[in-house]
Order: C-alpha cells, then sequence, then structure tokens
C-alpha cells in the first residue's frame, strides 16, 4: 500500500510503533547518536502528522514549546555544557518568541 492510499491514522500509528521500537532500544549509557536523529526524526513526523489531523492553536504551540523549553533547560549540566544543547535552547527560544508575537497579533 502506498504512502498517498494509506489514511494519516494508519500513518501515525505506524510512526508510533517505530518510536516506541526506537525507544526501547536506548541504550542506558551513551545512546548512539544516529538513534537518537531517528527519534527525533520520528516524533517530528508525528507531530506533522498529527498536525493534519487536528492543527493546534498557536496557544497550544506556546505551551508546547514552554515544555520543550523547560525541559531542554533542566537537561543543562552544571559544568560545560554541550553546544548542541545551547542551540537547541536558543531555536526554541526564538520560537516562543515567534509563536507570542503571533499571538499578540
Amino acid at each position: 500500500m502506498s504512502e498517498g492510499t494509506r489514511s494519516i491514522q494508519e500513518q501515525i500509528a505506524e510512526v508510533q510503533r517505530h518510536l516506541s521500537e526506537a525507544r526501547a532500544r536506548i541504550p542506558k549509557h551513551t545512546p548512539p547518536p544516529a538513534l537518537m536523529v531517528e527519534i527525533d526524526e520520528l516524533e517530528e513526523e508525528l507531530e506533522r502528522l498529527e498536525a493534519l489531523v487536528r492543527p493546534k492553536t498557536v496557544a497550544e504551540q506556546i505551551a508546547e514549546v514552554q515544555q520543550q523549553l523547560s525541559e531542554a533547560r533542566a537537561r543543562i549540566p552544571k559544568h560545560t555544557p554541550p553546544p548542541a544543547l545551547m542551540v537547541e535552547i536558543d531555536e526554541l527560544e526564538e520560537e516562543l518568541e515567534r509563536l507570542q508575537s503571533l499571538k499578540d497579533a
């Protein structure tokens, strides 16, 4: 069955299954970067598909970005924060500002 003929719900179920399987493969110590990239891509695809079913309001998007930002900040170690984490935080802060400007407009 081609992707064009499958329903969005079937696609969501398949991505959720792949995401669950990928998360189950995360080792307790030092997860492989390729696995983390795979999980990130699956999460993004799941969000995209879910948005097709029910688009999020700006307020919902703001709440989601605030949650992600809070989680990212909680991961900052006391010494020598990883540059990738700091970039992630910067991007989340920029996205939050963008969404808040949409809400205020």
